[in-house]
This record gives structure tokens, sequence and C-alpha cells, in this order.
């Protein structure tokens, strides 16, 4: 009687984990880049304005102001007033933020500096020259 008991709660042991393991997806590195991938596809560029900007550090890098579907580009404007032109593919549209995972504060500052002009450095959210 202890043995067969023994055997049942061994066979619902191993269904159980059997069960939790077929659960796990194949590969779960690639899952959520798929899943990223296919949600920026469905969403529309137009819902990127009005949205702030969130850069590789999760700093904050401007607001986009306007959509250009044919050149696939959006306007941000930036926080010393710049308005630059981003290509969409870097942008990721992620929730409440668009979110800019290859640009950081510094290559926004270098992009907005005018020919012949000093380097600009930011000092505690200051731009200092």
């Amino acid at each position: 009687m202890r043995t067969k008991t023994g055997l049942i709660s061994l066979a619902l042991l191993s269904a159980i984990a059997g069960g939790a393991l077929a659960m796990q997806p194949a590969n779960p590195v690639t899952k959520p880049a798929a899943t990223e991938h296919n949600a920026r596809q469905e969403v529309l560029p137009v819902a990127m304005i009005d949205k702030r900007v969130l850069g590789r550090y999760n700093e904050y890098l401007g607001t986009i102001v306007a959509v250009d579907e044919k050149k696939q580009t959006a306007d941000m404007k930036t926080t010393t007033g710049t308005t630059l032109a981003l290509p969409l593919d870097m942008l990721v549209v992620s929730g409440d933020h668009v979110a800019a995972p290859t640009l950081s504060r510094g290559d926004i500052l270098a992009m907005t500096r005018k020919n012949g002009a000093p380097d600009l450095r930011e000092v505690k959210g200051s731009v200092a020259q």
C-alpha cells in the first residue's frame, strides 16, 4: 500500500514538473525581442506626437512635435528649443513615452551644436561652455 501511494505521488510530481517545463518558452531570450518588434510595427507613427523621448540611459531628450511618414522622420524638440529630425527606425514607442535606445544626451548636444561654436558641456542639468 505504501509503495502504491509513493508511486502515485511520484507520478503526479513528475507530471506537474513536466507540465511546468512545457510552459517555458523554448528560447526565452529571443521571445521578448520578437514581441517588442511586433509591438513596434503595430503602433502608428502619429501616436508618437506629444510624447517625451527618453534616451539610452533613460534621460529626457525632448518631445516629439511632428511626424513625417513620407520621409520616415520624427521632429523632436529638445530642452534647448532646437528641433531635430530623427529617423523613425531609431525610435520605439514604449507606453507613455518614446525610447531612443541608441541616443544619449551627449549625442543630442553634439547634433545641436553649430559649426564653429565652442563645445557645450552639461554640468548638473545646465549647459556650460
